[in-house]
């Protein structure tokens, strides 16, 4: 089974990626409770109000990685069938100094072609990921989801 994964390369420092990504969430992808500033955090996000999943940190790495795992999925979409189709995935955020700015790899692990949400969630990771977070972290201002 393979993942969802992407890279791309900001302008911006490894610590201003990482805490974008850690404590910034609500500025590039959706509404997150609470930032994620230790392991073992927790936060709840989501979209279009019955839609959400709740994610705790695993893996926080200053400038480095970022792992939260997926507790809580609760994906309401005509094109999912189990809304806990994200449960038991894990975001995960790699950070590495590159030609004067930062690669950002990020892999949902878990998040597989197979998968009925697949081209939903593609879609919706390639618009937060290129688009809003990447516009963000260039002082462009994030496009957040706002529902």
């Amino acid at each position: 089974m393979s993942n969802y994964t992407t890279s791309f390369f900001s302008p911006s420092s490894r610590e201003d990626a990482y805490k974008a990504v850690a404590e910034k969430m609500s500025q590039w992808w959706t509404p997150v409770s609470a930032p994620f500033l230790k392991v073992g955090d927790i936060a709840k996000t989501g979209f279009k109000g019955q839609s959400y999943w709740v994610f705790q940190a695993k893996i926080l790495k200053p400038e480095k990685l970022i792992e939260l795992e997926c507790t809580e999925s609760n994906m309401v979409s005509d094109n999912v069938d189990d809304p806990e189709e994200w449960k038991g995935s894990t975001l995960r955020f790699e950070f590495s100094e590159e030609n004067k700015g930062t690669l950002i790899t990020f892999t949902h692990i878990g998040l597989s072609p197979e998968m009925k949400c697949w081209d939903m969630c593609k879609s919706g990771w390639d618009y937060y990921l290129f688009g809003s977070l990447k516009d963000f972290l260039s002082g462009n201002g994030g496009r957040p989801n706002t529902y």
